[in-house]
């Protein structure tokens, strides 16, 4: 091959290389905008219009609602994180706009009698039945932009002493869903009454003997069904036909409206949480690799599973760039973190080494983008699909674009 010859091919290369380079595709997640907040994020909950949001913080006794479009603080509803908690408070908007509910701890009673230190205790019973001992969230009026209920109930090693999550179904439109310990109740969002609970200590039929306490809950978007993250197992783990250690996590669904355990499922590993898809069609089980995939609508039969994306640090190491989405065989997986459902699509937005898109039908990851360098939290906003993700004490926004998309996807 003659030099001439050479040179040429060598600048045809580099003009495709360019061109490959410069054609940027469609962004999936398009940036829409920066709200600055006093301090560190612990908690972001979206206004069913998508123009506030509420936001709770980092050791700080406090949940504050943000006008999002003019970048204001509307008001802040005061809020004690309970003893040992040292991060911060859950909010949520009720479905109709109206109210939001921040999480409180107060103990009425100011310590006496003193808490049950084991379920066996004599005390435990009496806990149980003091209905009104601890206030467990405040319920404000946003017009009014004042308190105008509370959500109180006992305290126990049966319910623990706080509120460890809220969450809202449209089967269930005036109530809120409040996970305490081994128990979800819920109450009137508007007035505070107590309208109801599900013990599931005890959810396995053939295991009374067995009992749980749970981590975190999730509520189906369209039906009263809750899904509970249980405490992993590890030396029980074998009386389940598990390894011992292994960590596999038990997931509780629980009929809100018969007031029972409807299904029990096993995770073989680790979780981070839960999470229904937009339609409810699916639980997705998330954290360590692979992240598992339920059909909510055919008793809850395993679809299949997801392998995470490769680590972040593993990632960093790499002298050529990582394809996420088609990475080798043997890279080491990383853990899944904050995941939420995409409105109008089988798809899961989810935290890794990047915001990864997960396809629930086809059990992988379909797209990927950036995320900032020190995202704690995400949630997808429905319907309008305005991602907000919380780094440090900046929440940035992002619009979805679903065109961006595979097109198999996309036609979804």
């Amino acid at each position: 091959m003659s030099l001439s010859h050479w040179f040429r091919s060598l600048v045809y290369c580099a003009v495709l290389l360019c061109l490959s380079a410069c054609s940027k595709s469609p962004e999936v997640l398009v940036p829409a905008g920066l709200l600055e907040v006093p301090y560190a994020i612990q908690s972001i909950a979206w206004h069913p219009n998508g123009k506030l949001l509420a936001v709770g913080y980092f050791l700080r006794d406090e949940v504050e609602v943000w006008d999002i479009e003019n970048k204001k603080s509307l008001f802040v509803i005061p809020s004690r994180r309970r003893p040992g908690n040292s991060s911060g408070q859950e909010a949520l908007f009720s479905a109709d706009g109206k109210y939001v509910v921040a999480q409180d701890f107060v103990d009425t009673k100011n310590g006496e009698p003193k808490f049950p230190r084991i379920y066996d205790d004599p005390a435990e019973l009496p806990a149980q039945q003091d209905k009104t001992r601890y206030i467990l969230a405040r319920v404000w009026d946003l017009e009014q932009r004042k308190e105008i209920a509370q959500l109180a109930g006992p305290g126990s090693r049966l319910y623990g002493g706080s509120a460890d999550g809220f969450c809202q179904s449209s089967a269930l439109p005036s109530l809120v869903v409040v996970h305490r310990s081994s128990v979800v109740a819920t109450y009137e969002i508007a007035t505070g009454k107590f309208a109801g609970e599900v013990n599931a200590r005890n959810p396995f039929a053939d295991k009374p003997d067995q009992h749980l306490g749970y981590w975190r809950m999730s509520c189906h978007p369209t039906r009263p069904e809750v899904a509970l993250e249980g405490a992993q197992f590890f030396k029980r783990a074998t009386i389940f036909g598990f390894p011992e250690n292994s960590g596999t996590t038990p997931i509780v669904i629980v009929d809100m409206e018969h007031k029972g355990v409807k299904k029990v499922l096993f995770n073989p590993a680790l979780l981070k949480g839960i999470a229904y898809t937009a339609d409810g069609s699916k639980l997705v089980s998330f954290g360590a690799s692979p992240t598992r995939v339920w059909d909510t609508n055919n008793g809850f039969a395993l679809v299949g599973e997801m392998a995470n994306p490769p680590r972040m640090d593993w990632v960093s190491k790499q002298f050529f760039p990582v394809d996420e989405l088609n990475p080798p065989q043997d890279a080491p997986r990383g853990i899944a973190g904050d995941l939420s459902a995409v409105p109008g699509s089988n798809l899961m937005i989810g935290l890794g080494s990047a915001l990864h898109f997960w396809d629930t039908t086809q059990l992988r990851i379909v797209a990927t983008a950036p995320a900032p360098r020190e995202t704690l939290r995400i949630a997808m906003h429905a319907p309008e699909g305005t991602l907000a993700v919380a780094e440090l004490n900046l929440v940035h926004f992002y619009r979805f674009n679903p065109a961006a998309l595979p097109p198999k996807v996309n036609e979804k």
